[in-house]
């Protein structure tokens, strides 16, 4: 495409752009010469792949910088143009969009662990919050490129189509560019799934000429129908995109025969008015759904799609129709591209700044996850994928709400606290389960407790990132209280057992030394290790004490003489004997130590009451035993409802397991949707059977953790 053409396509989508062209010959001759000796794997030029770029950008009828940038998109990547030079010839403005391009161009979303890949995501949210035409350019880069993906390997192919249809569709469509995201799915699921997209284009070709036939039909009498009450409307048939019919044929179990809106009309109306008035004209000619009748005129999406959506039925045949003014239709084909300053290069209309600051508000709420990788990830495509429902507050204030969020998302939404202290929820004034997805137009009133706070198994249902972070960080603090209360009575029993005073001993500075010798930075961490069982408060106060060693010594309780237990090469050191303090069994990673004059006591490794005394480490093996059985200690937490113990119970018996002991016990009642916390004592031959039981109770329905204690 010569400059003359890129210049009539700009005009032909932005009679208001700008007239004098110099500045595009500039960088069009400039990216040319750039790219002059480089050829893409089709064997075509480099440089068409830039020029489509631009063109692609032109359609959007975003500014000239934009253009011009999308013209050179590549220079700093793929040739040897610095920023400095790029700044120098044509200005800082355009050296930062192409600059903020090539950066998105080196995140690599495939492989690697969650971490990096976590990473990754965020890197690329950062960039497209920052200037947002850089992800327009971005956009514009990967649509060319998936038209010509087939000239590429098949796992080039699978790894940029899987990246297209995770990241960039999503941003898209969270950016309202119906244009770019339904081609940018279709060609992903082309490549994907190719079996699937073939299937659904030949249902498509089956009758199309019947389908083509019936919606030019149905125009005509629309049409005619509208005019007859004074209504001038442009009526033409919408093409539904494959990857839109596999989303629901393969993810909601839809059949092909069932989608009414295959056939689908637009209605194109001059402004507001002209839309609810041809609601109306339809209504009264044709029956309809009211089911499947949407106002996103009234209620805006979040990407600011407006549109009045109505299924009529024409002999039963149902037709979905969109009504809509030509401004909206600009917006829902461009989204957030239609409302652009074409001289700053900014969003500056209410409705773009309205989607601009949706669009961070997401990626905030989705940053709050950064200490989760596999969370963060999860979250964001979860938040970008995700349709809308618009719930009202009592005094009538309206949110709006990722598909298939809880009165707990609209909590959290409306503030911290009143998550945390949420005890129930009145919906359209009737009590209903706090669990349960709200629907469009509800109006929720949140219950609130002082002395309720969150469950964990809040976290399986919520749908958006914010309340899954609120909650995890309710926990975190939670935690670290419990873990420093728990420290500190581990170590006061400890300078009980040895006579010393535990307050004088608890206020000395030396327990802040003994923490940094610790590797820990204050004695408030010391506490939390202590409590979280990856410190021994017995190694605390033998450094507190000046006879270091006795007090693991006092505390080798022996269970029982165990003769399955083996020192290395058969040496006989006396009586050997099984800690109660972590009970190990056979299978267990164990550790023998040998104590002054009571023999060897064996622990598992890792065991908080062993003294970091390697010298007096040595090796030893437990065997398993015919007809022999174990203490092994397991807690349970889960939901604390009617039958869930029997559950867990038979879950134990089906292994043959008995069952020593066991303490349940359920939360505090002021607390909603509560857990319980089980605590069994199992009489097992060994880790291996223990591990199957632990596996089974994992997978009851309503458990939520499941951990050896020691």
């Amino acid at each position: 495409m010569s400059v003359e053409s890129l210049i009539q396509i700009i005009h032909k989508h932005n009679p208001e752009a700008e007239t004098d062209f110099d500045f595009l010959k500039k960088c069009y001759s400039f990216a040319e010469n750039a790219h002059r000796k480089q050829m893409r794997k089709s064997g075509d030029p480099y440089f068409m792949h830039c020029v489509r770029t631009a063109e692609i950008l032109a359609q959007l009828r975003l500014d000239m910088d934009t253009i011009c940038a999308g013209l050179m998109h590549d220079v700093l990547e793929d040739t040897g143009v610095t920023r400095s030079k790029l700044e120098e010839k044509f200005g800082a403005n355009i050296a930062h969009l192409v600059e903020g391009v090539t950066k998105i161009g080196r995140y690599k979303f495939s492989g690697g662990k969650r971490k990096r890949q976590a990473d990754t995501y965020r890197k690329l949210l950062l960039a497209t919050a920052e200037d947002m035409r850089v992800i327009l350019i971005k956009l514009a880069d990967r649509l060319h490129n998936m038209e010509t993906l087939e000239h590429l390997t098949i796992e080039q192919q699978l790894r940029i189509a899987k990246e297209t249809l995770e990241i960039y569709a999503p941003i898209a469509h969270r950016l309202g560019i119906w244009s770019i995201m339904s081609r940018l799915e279709d060609m992903s699921l082309k490549y994907l799934l190719p079996d699937v997209y073939r299937e659904i284009a030949d249902l498509l070709k089956e009758k199309l000429e019947e389908r083509q036939t019936y919606c030019n039909k149905m125009e005509a009498v629309i049409h005619a129908e509208l005019k007859k009450h004074g209504i001038i409307a442009n009526v033409r048939g919408r093409t539904k995109h494959i990857y839109s019919i596999y989303q629901k044929m393969h993810l909601k179990g839809t059949p092909f025969k069932d989608i009414c809106d295959l056939v689908g009309l637009r209605v194109i109306v001059e402004d507001d008015w002209h839309c609810y008035n041809a609601l109306g004209v339809l209504h009264l000619r044709w029956g309809y759904l009211p089911d499947r009748l949407r106002d996103w005129i009234g209620q805006p999406k979040k990407n600011g799609y407006q549109s009045l959506h109505t299924t009529i039925l024409d002999g039963g045949n149902p037709i979905e129709i969109q009504i809509r003014s030509k401004a909206m239709h600009q917006v829902a084909e461009n989204g957030i591209a239609a409302h652009w300053s074409y001289k700053e290069g900014v969003p500056t209309t209410k409705k773009a700044l309205s989607i601009f600051a949706n669009y961070k508000e997401m990626l905030e709420e989705i940053q709050e996850t950064q200490d989760v990788p596999g969370q963060f990830i999860e979250s964001m495509k979860l938040e970008l994928f995700q349709d809308e429902v618009y719930v009202f507050t009592p005094k009538g204030d309206i949110h709006a709400l990722p598909a298939g969020s809880t009165a707990i998302d609209f909590a959290y939404k409306i503030h911290t606290d009143i998550g945390n202290t949420c005890c129930g929820a009145e919906v359209n004034n009737v009590l209903k389960p706090i669990r349960e997805p709200l629907q469009n137009g509800d109006r929720v009133h949140i219950l609130t407790n002082p002395k309720s706070s969150p469950s964990r198994s809040w976290i399986r249902f919520v749908k958006t990132a914010n309340a899954r972070s609120k909650i995890r960080h309710w926990f975190r603090d939670k935690d670290k209280a419990d873990a420093i209360e728990l420290g500190k009575t581990f170590l006061k029993a400890e300078l009980q057992v040895s006579y010393l005073n535990a307050n004088d001993f608890m206020k000395s500075p030396k327990l802040l030394d003994i923490a940094k010798q610790l590797r820990f930075e204050n004695v408030e961490e010391l506490y939390i290790q202590i409590g979280n069982g990856n410190a021994s408060a017995t190694q605390v106060v033998n450094q507190l004490k000046p006879e270091k060693g006795k007090i693991a010594e006092e505390e080798e309780l022996p269970k029982r003489s165990e003769s399955a237990i083996q020192l290395e090469n058969g040496i006989d050191l006396g009586m050997v004997r099984a800690m109660k303090c972590c009970n190990p069994i056979p299978g267990d990673d164990i550790v023998g130590y040998l104590t002054r004059g009571r023999g060897v006591s064996v622990h598992r490794s890792g065991c908080v009451r062993l003294l970091d005394e390697p010298e007096r480490f040595i090796d030893v093996n437990m065997c398993a035993e015919d007809g022999v059985t174990y203490p092994a200690q397991i807690y349970v937490e889960c939901d604390d409802k009617p039958g869930m113990l029997g559950e867990i119970t038979t879950a134990i018996a089906r292994f043959h397991v008995n069952i020593r002991s066991g303490n349940f016990k359920s939360s505090d009642k002021t607390s909603i949707d509560d857990t319980a916390n089980d605590h069994f004592t199992l009489e097992v031959t060994g880790v291996e059977q223990l591990k199957e039981v632990m596996d089974t109770i994992k997978g009851l329905n309503g458990v939520d953790r499941v951990v050896r204690k020691i």
